[in-house]
């Protein structure tokens, strides 16, 4: 069976995509198992369809090209031969970078800064846009939580650090 060299680019795309999404989601999991039993009743009523979901979607993109192609395709796509494929990359990458930059300064720092990254560099987007929408949206996000939901976002590390240094 021969398939459209098309179709399976798109294919590793997405079985990378939700392989990638799947281990984070699986993690997640694990994670919220270790929580209090009201605090884990909504994470793992949400990600236990998820899982389901991601289960039946890596099995239909797994179908879509012969094995053997989606190797060689995989392959070509690790060597930086695919352009989407590096996309999606370094779109993975940025939000690695975005988990990393909400463990150091939290929340509302890390929403922002990856706001502006995307806007101004990914979009080309004129600066002043790309403060306005970080600040306005941060600003939102910050009211939604700690007035209306009274919950407080994580801060992160260096406001701990300088919150033990001042007492």
């Amino acid at each position: 069976m021969q398939t459209d060299p098309r179709d399976t680019k798109k294919a590793v795309l997405e079985l990378c995509f939700i392989t990638l999404l799947g281990l984070i989601v699986i993690g997640a999991f694990v994670v919220a198992l270790t929580y209090d039993y009201i605090s884990a009743r909504a994470p793992l009523f949400v990600m236990v369809p998820l899982i389901i979901l991601i289960g039946v979607q890596f099995n239909h993109a797994r179908k879509q090209a012969a094995m053997r192609d989606l190797l060689a395709e995989a392959s070509k796509a690790l060597k930086g031969n695919n352009y989407n494929f590096n996309r999606v990359a370094i779109f993975i990458g940025l939000m690695a970078l975005l988990l990393l930059l909400i463990d150091l300064a939290g929340h509302y720092i890390g929403i922002s800064a990856f706001m502006f990254v995307l806007m101004r560099w990914l979009a080309k987007e004129k600066l002043w846009l790309s403060i306005a929408t970080a600040v306005g949206v941060t600003l939102l996000i910050y009211v939604l939580f700690e007035y209306g939901f009274n919950i407080e976002l994580y801060r992160g590390y260096l406001f701990k650090l300088l919150s033990r240094a001042t007492m």
